[in-house]
């Protein structure tokens, strides 16, 4: 089974326990909103009672005590209810439920005397639909907690398997910078065995000071481009999970595109056009913004796209420059200047620097991912579990 399938069957045993809850809710809604008309009909008749007092300095006092009743009575059965269609409406009326009740609990206390001497002919109504909907409270977080604990597994289950994806999405990232690092490592020493070759015929180069000029251009600007290719992957790296998420169901000739961008994004600059690759980008983009990928920080990966596609031009504008350039310098060094001996040496030493450099990261790439791969079994394992304990039967995950 692939972890979307298994994401898929938890959804839609999650589908059905919410629309179980907006069952169980619905029933209270309505008896919730029958207790409120009574309460705002009995607020109506009061308004229009005439309360006797016997003595005339407790009049005021008692008749602005009763507008006040009045309308918090009608203030809050006038409330709008949230129909509980999904979990976050169903907090929401539960959280509204609540605050009606101890605000109808707070009048009641605010205005005790008023309430069980001068009002007591609607006291007992009004105490009767206050407890009702106490107790419609209480039913309420009884539904919420009995569905919360329900939800725990799939919670649990779906946490194992997203984690088990985005495992599989690094495990798959570090095999490529391991690969990409091994070839660095046989180009540096490839290129180590020429400075060396090198070393041994150029010692007295007549044209030694311009060569050495030429060199260090060349280091800069080679650098510069490893430099923008690292960049290039820092910036597709916070949008890996949206391209996982994208590559489900699309053609071959589009998977291809996409897998140049999240590997190696630096190779769409050796098109023609990177317009076929920022179609993909926008296309992407548009999933987001409709909810057709589903992230949990979907508008920020949404603006991330925004500025890549904005940028992606002026890097390529900079890579043709760039590589224009080396090729210039390449040729002028070597149809007119040899390489001098300082350069050279200077050249040897970073080289056998970079290699020392790159085998240490390709090491403790390779620990890394063994340590990945560990965390991946267990973690397939472990979402095995939980669809086992779920569903009622042995699942197997293709990951």
């Amino acid at each position: 089974m692939l972890i979307s399938e298994a994401l898929s069957l938890i959804g839609t045993i999650e589908s059905r326990s919410v629309e179980e809850l907006r069952s169980d809710l619905s029933s209270v809604r309505d008896a919730v909103a029958k207790s409120l008309r009574t309460i705002e009909k009995l607020a109506n008749d009061l308004e229009r009672e005439k309360i006797k007092v016997e003595e005339a300095k407790f009049e005021s006092i008692v008749e602005i005590s009763k507008r006040t009743v009045v309308a918090s009575l009608r203030r809050e059965s006038s409330i709008e209810l949230p129909s509980p269609v999904s979990y976050g409406e169903a907090m929401r009326f539960k959280q509204r439920l609540e605050a009606i009740t101890n605000r109808f609990r707070e009048v009641s206390a605010s205005h005790n005397r008023v309430f069980n001497v001068f009002i007591k002919k609607y006291a007992g109504k009004l105490k009767g639909e206050f407890e009702t909907l106490s107790s419609l409270s209480k039913e309420v977080n009884s539904i919420l907690a009995k569905f919360d604990n329900k939800q725990r597994p799939f919670l649990y289950c779906t946490e194992r398997l997203n984690m088990l994806s985005d495992g599989i999405n690094s495990i798959y990232l570090d095999e490529k910078r391991i690969e990409h690092t091994r070839k660095e490592v046989i180009q540096l020493e490839k290129r180590l065995q020429e400075l060396s070759n090198r070393m041994l015929t150029v010692e007295n180069s007549a044209e030694f000071h311009e060569g050495v000029r030429i060199g260090k251009e060349i280091k800069q600007v080679e650098h510069e481009e490893v430099e923008a290719q690292k960049q290039l992957l820092d910036l597709f790296s916070p949008i890996s999970r949206a391209f996982t998420k994208y590559s489900y169901g699309i053609t071959k000739q589009t998977s291809e595109l996409l897998k140049v961008l999240a590997v190696e994004p630096w190779n769409i600059f050796s098109e023609t056009e990177i317009t076929p690759y920022l179609d993909i980008l926008t296309e992407i983009q548009k999933a987001l913004s409709n909810e057709k990928i589903r992230l949990k920080d979907a508008t920020k990966v949404e603006r991330h796209i925004d500025n890549l596609i904005k940028i992606l031009p002026d890097f390529k504008n900079k890579f043709e420059t760039r590589h224009h350039y080396l090729k210039t310098l390449y040729q002028t060094r070597e149809g007119k200047f040899g390489s001098s001996h300082l350069e050279l040496k200077e050249e040897i030493k970073n080289t056998t620097q970079d290699i020392g450099d790159q085998k240490i990261r390709l090491h403790q790439l390779e620990k890394q991912i063994e340590e990945k791969r560990l965390q991946h079994n267990s973690l397939r394992n472990e979402s095995e579990d939980c669809l086992s304990k779920i569903f009622g039967k042995k699942y197997e995950i293709a990951a």
